[in-house]
């Protein structure tokens, strides 16, 4: 099975895998050039998780319009404008105005910091977590993450999912606030919110691929 791969040099201690959409991430210790040790070592778990991937990809098909917070939104081209219409779920936009584009991709920004903004606090309240910065941004590998200044980055594609997924990946960055690592006491914080987190990281697999479709239908 021919899996495409990509090779990092990180200021890591051990060499580690990661699946960035359809592409294998290796990243590796400075000190270490070849991959193929750790490659052929996590042969099975890689070949694993690639079918998963493939069966995920198979099944999201090729989806029509948008999604907004779950909802699908009909995407119509028009003169005027650029506008998002709850009301009507249909979102207006001149494809080939790139001024168009922009605009609508700040309208879901502006949507999205609207909706993380009460999860944000009532998870900080809660947990005592207490992040620096919130930052909306297009990130192109990941869902969000945790620096270590204290700044949470989602990435836009949330503007896609349903609330409770929203809630789960949010948690999940704060989380990092307290616990960097994928520890159990990670995870105990994690199953306290969400027992099924198992379930919803199967359903954000299938969501990447989603998501990047519906905003090539968006943007492109």
């Amino acid at each position: 099975m021919e899996i495409p791969y990509k090779v990092e040099h990180r200021r890591v201690k051990y060499p580690r895998l990661e699946f960035k959409g359809l592409q294998l991430l290796v990243i590796l210790p400075p000190e270490i050039d070849n991959p193929s040790t750790i490659i052929e070592k996590r042969k099975a778990w890689i070949q694993r998780k690639w079918k998963t991937i493939l069966e995920a990809v198979k099944r999201v098909g090729n989806p029509k319009g948008f999604m907004i917070f779950g909802e699908t939104y009909t995407i119509e081209e028009t003169t005027t404008k650029p506008e998002i219409d709850p009301s009507e779920k249909k979102i207006r936009l001149n494809h080939a105005n790139l001024n168009h584009r922009k605009a609508i991709i700040n309208q879901l920004k502006e949507l999205l910091k609207l909706k993380v903004k009460p999860i944000i606090e009532e998870y900080a309240l809660k947990y005592s977590f207490k992040p620096n910065r919130i930052l909306i941004k297009r990130l192109h590998t990941k869902w969000g993450s945790c620096s270590g200044r204290k700044n949470i980055t989602l990435n836009l594609k949330l503007v896609c999912l349903p609330e409770e997924t929203i809630k789960y990946i949010i948690l999940h960055e704060l989380t990092h606030l307290k616990h960097g690592r994928h520890n159990q006491t990670f995870w105990n914080t994690i199953n306290q919110e969400f027992p099924n987190h198992r379930e919803l990281e199967q359903k954000l697999l299938e969501y990447w691929f989603t998501t990047e479709l519906l905003f090539q239908n968006l943007i492109n």
